[in-house]
């Protein structure tokens, strides 16, 4: 979502909150996709409390403290919340404390995707960095065993996601792209690699290989201008001898969509290398925040080349 249609939606659910709270003396804690709207951070694609997905969303720290009111939902969390304040009036959950609200909800690919949306390269859009998410995490564990309380549900979920997740990253079909990848075998592109052309500029690939010179750049629907922009983009990109695998929305969704994205990657890399890369069959997503996998080595040692200049 652009920084504009995140704008607008944060406007409107600030209109809903504001009436909601006009209704009441109490001062609830809004969550979930609600604490992410009035953050200006993407929701996940599909609502994680069940309700027409029109209501707003409030966290209580038990079940007796539940309230009734009209387009309000309210979720339990006997954990310790981290709020911040938007707009000087609306105190909700922090963006890692919604987050990690969302573990126990979420698949784990919706999790990863989660959490780089709350690290966009775009300074005006990041609320968070993997060392916060870390910190969060560890101190999440500290209060368990000082209170003698279990870890929060999805607790351990968070843990894999978090090695999957990375800080930079420009768009969710991005992470989906990466994550589609990863899943055939493929290790994990460098995300917004920086590539210096000719022309002096420096471009950040969405997904790189720049051992072998491949990138992944995910092209989403243009007008003709954003168009021509992209096919320059490219231009520059081999003219400076990378290869050049475009992915979009067509590549994703689909395991069958999926693999051949990640087979065109691999020609890519065979073509540039002229070594053959094979494929695995599809990798369940715990297998990729799998420790084994974390130390294997990376794919221009496992092809027995040199990085390219």
């Amino acid at each position: 979502m652009s920084l504009q249609a995140l704008t607008e939606t944060k406007r409107r659910c600030l209109h809903g909150c504001a009436e909601i709270l006009s209704r009441t003396s109490k001062h609830p804690i809004w969550a979930l996709s609600t604490a992410l709207k009035l953050q200006s951070i993407e929701t996940p694609r599909r609502d994680a409390v069940p309700g027409n997905g029109r209501d707003a969303i409030a966290v209580v720290r038990n079940a007796n403290a539940r309230h009734h009111l009209q387009r309000l939902r309210l979720v339990t969390w006997n954990r310790p919340l981290d709020v911040v304040t938007v707009e000087r009036s609306f105190e909700c959950t922090s963006p890692v404390c919604t987050w990690a609200m969302y573990a126990s909800r979420l698949s784990m690919e919706e999790l990863v995707v989660l959490g780089d949306s709350m690290m966009r390269r775009d300074r005006r859009l990041k609320r968070a960095s993997l060392d916060e998410f870390t910190a969060s995490l560890d101190m999440a564990r500290r209060w368990a065993q000082e209170h003698g309380q279990r870890l929060f549900p999805g607790y351990h979920q968070c843990r894999q996601a978090l090695s999957l997740m990375r800080e930079g990253t420009d768009s969710s079909p991005e992470t989906w792209s990466r994550l589609g990848i990863m899943r055939y075998g493929m290790d994990c592109p460098q995300v917004n690699h920086p590539l210096r052309i000719a022309q002096g500029r420096t471009l950040f690939l969405d997904m790189a290989y720049p051992e072998v010179k491949v990138c992944i750049e995910y092209d989403g629907m243009h007008h003709s201008g954003q168009w021509l922009a992209d096919t320059q983009r490219r231009h520059a990109v081999e003219d400076e001898g990378w290869r050049y695998v475009q992915a979009t929305k067509l590549d994703l969704g689909t395991p069958a969509a999926e693999e051949q994205l990640a087979r065109r990657v691999a020609d890519a890399i065979g073509q540039a290398t002229g070594r053959q890369v094979p494929l695995t069959a599809r990798l369940p997503i715990s297998a990729l925040c799998d420790a084994r996998a974390r130390r294997r080595r990376p794919l221009w040692q496992r092809l027995d080349i040199a990085p390219r200049p």
